[in-house]
């Protein structure tokens, strides 16, 4: 038996991606904006730093691996994105931001009359530096991340303000943090460093592999050993490497070194068995140092005395920028190659490094961004990469909008977010999650510009406004890059299946990877299935929808073998458009009376028969049916599928026909 439709039958198929978590954090020259914005944000805070140390706007947005934290002014933060270990802060693994507001979730509670001066998201985890140079963490416990001294989370089901404080020392604040993929440091008051969380391959800089703040809080481990006479300006984790600017300006790394990320000229780690100081700085070129650091994934970015850029570590896809993809400190010192083109006459006041991208703030306030452009993390409406057969230069600033400058940049694995100097921010790349902000799942920077989909809705009172159907964010730029408010039209059907449909294949990628975590902790596989399944059922019933019933359908006999069916599309939500394009049609030679006869019948096109270009809710549909049998009598119901979601809907009345 053959069928003969309009197009052939397929079912929706899930894209699959998983990238390592990039840790940003970088520090450059203070600028103009920073004094500016001082007078609307907390003072006192010199990190994050990814940007530029004494930046407070740099100090207040960090991208992690799936969420992303921003203050408002007067201290008080707000986390949006994954939030399954509590990394978000609200004493629930709720979901922000994807089809709710930032702003709506409220101040993650610090504690009573604290704020906060600075911000860093880590992978699964978040720590704040607060008004009195004390410093909390959320989120995921393993290893010690937190620095409480056990590996229980924080903030899934506790507020972030009932615990007590990360132990820093006897009488030692803390200035600048960082948080890294699964571990964390903060340079203190007297300049030293001190790092917690996962250590292995050297990433805290203890001479060990040994984990810190599990059983013991990071007052115990001490200082990390810069060298002889060193103390730190800035402090950089990334996903398994840490590097830190120091007072003579020189920079020292430390952590896995396979892809040249420490910029030693090998692949050897640093800090497993031999402490940072002993490996000596990094060699930036002869007379150069440093204003800036930051280490990402497999890679670490500088920014120079002269406002140049140096990168190196792993360079495929040119991440490194400068126009191919030959790794970069494996085999060589980072001197030993020239600047990163950022354009005619161009220099950098910031840098920020993410997984496998990076983005520099120039002396205009503009944004160049380079490396892998998959999911529009480099934000030139492409997933085009860049930096691998061309300069960054050559390519223009990111379109932030019509005279908007950038005052602080931030890159998490994926996503990319921006302060600008209205202070709203901007988000673009990967929209699972809701890590982008934007009351969606969907990716911006693919076809649009971050413009287009408008500032993160940070305030108590902002809403999700309604979206036209130009791009995927809060309004369309119609390719001018100006974001332009939606008429009202209201929503865009085609435009909401379309944010549902992101929601729900981030909602299976996340079952999926839950359900790999379970097999490998599990010695058998029908645990971790019936999980998958119960978790693949919830997602279903969060994004799908229930169409509606199909109606007049009629079966003609065209010859001995054939059979014409035709009936009208319904919508893929009850009557509402769009119509359902995917339809699960049942044969059988006995007749469909109820459920159980109809689950028991043949199901056609192997269970969803598919018409792509199917217009509107109403249109006809007809299928053709062949190779049946001369002279019998068969019988037929059609239901259709969800678009998303494949859910069935109601079934049609039975029809009969026979053959001739």
């Amino acid at each position: 038996m053959r069928v003969a439709k309009s197009a052939s039958c397929s079912s929706i198929q899930d894209r699959t991606a998983f990238a390592l978590r990039a840790r940003i954090v970088a520090c450059a020259l203070a600028t103009a904006f920073a004094w500016v914005l001082a007078s609307a944000f907390p003072l006192g805070a010199t990190a994050e730093q990814a940007s530029q140390p004494g930046s407070v706007a740099a100090a207040q947005l960090d991208a992690g691996r799936y969420h992303t934290c921003a203050l408002l002014p007067g201290g008080s933060v707000r986390c949006w994105g994954f939030s399954r270990e509590g990394e978000l802060g609200y004493a629930n693994t709720v979901t922000v931001g994807d089809d709710e507001t930032p702003g709506s979730a409220g101040p993650v509670d610090l504690g009573a009359g604290r704020t906060a001066t600075a911000i860093s998201s880590g992978d699964f985890h978040t720590c704040a530096l607060l008004d009195g140079g004390s410093v909390r963490c959320w989120g995921f416990g393993a290893n010690g991340r937190l620095g409480s001294g056990s590996e229980a989370n924080v903030g899934d089901d506790e507020h972030p303000g009932s615990v007590p404080p990360v132990k820093l020392g006897a009488g030692r604040t803390a200035k600048a943090l960082s948080s890294g993929g699964a571990h964390t440091c903060a340079l203190l008051d007297d300049d030293s460093v001190r790092c917690w969380g996962f250590g292995y391959d050297g990433r805290l800089g203890y001479g060990n592999m040994d984990d810190v703040g599990d059983g013991e809080t990071p007052d115990a481990a001490g200082p990390v050993d810069l060298g002889a006479g060193h103390t730190a300006t800035a402090i950089s984790a990334g996903d398994f490497h840490t590097c830190a600017l120091l007072d003579d300006a020189t920079v020292r790394c430390w952590g896995i070194g396979a892809s040249g990320q420490l910029g030693y000229g090998n692949g050897q780690r640093v800090g497993d068995d031999e402490t940072p100081g002993s490996a000596g700085p990094v060699d930036l070129g002869a007379g150069r140092t440093a204003l800036a650091i930051s280490a990402g994934g497999g890679e670490t970015c500088a920014v120079l005395d002269a406002g140049s850029v140096r990168c190196w570590g792993f360079g495929r896809d040119g991440r490194l920028g400068y126009g191919n993809s030959v790794s970069i400190g494996d085999d060589e010192a980072p001197g030993s190659v020239g600047p990163v083109n950022l354009g005619a006459g161009r220099t950098a006041t910031a840098i920020s490094v993410g997984d496998g991208s990076a983005c520099a703030r120039l002396d205009t306030s503009t944004i160049r961004c380079w490396g892998f452009g998959g999911d529009g993390r480099l934000g030139y409406r492409s997933t085009a990469s860049i930096g691998d057969d061309e300069a960054p230069g050559s390519v223009g600033p990111v379109n932030l909008g019509a005279g908007r400058r950038a005052t602080a940049i931030s890159l998490g694995s994926r996503h990319s977010c921006v302060r600008l100097d209205n202070e709203e921010v901007l988000c673009w790349g990967y929209g699972g999650n809701g890590r982008l902000g934007l009351c969606n799942e969907v990716d911006v920077g693919d076809d649009e510009t971050p413009a287009a989909a408008g500032p993160v809705g940070l305030g108590t009172g902002a809403t999700c406004a309604p979206r036209s159907a130009g791009g995927p964010g809060q309004g369309s730029d119609n390719g001018t890059g100006n974001y332009m408010r939606p008429g009202p039209g209201g929503v865009d059907p085609r435009l909401a299946e379309r944010r549902r449909q992101g929601g729900f294949r981030g909602c299976v990628r996340r079952a999926r990877r839950h359900a790999r975590r379970e097999l490998e902790r599990a010695r058998a596989r029908r645990h971790p299935r019936r999980h998958l399944a119960r978790m693949r059922r919830a997602c279903s019933k969060r994004y799908g929808r229930t169409p509606g019933r199909v109606t007049a359908l009629r079966a003609r006999a065209v010859s001995r073998r054939r059979v014409v069916l035709s009936f009208h599309a319904p919508g893929s939500d009850g009557s509402r458009p769009p119509a359902a394009r995917s339809y699960l049609v049942k044969q059988s030679r006995k007749p469909i009376a109820g459920r159980r006869s109809f689950r028991r019948a043949q199901a056609l096109c192997g269970g969803s028969c598919h018409f792509p270009t199917l217009a509107e809710v109403g249109g006809r549909i007809t299928l053709t049916v062949s190779a049946l049998r001369p002279r019998t009598t068969y019988h037929y119901e059609v239901a259709a599928r969800d678009n998303v979601s494949h859910r069935p809907g109601p079934s049609s009345q039975p029809v009969r026909v026979r053959t001739r």
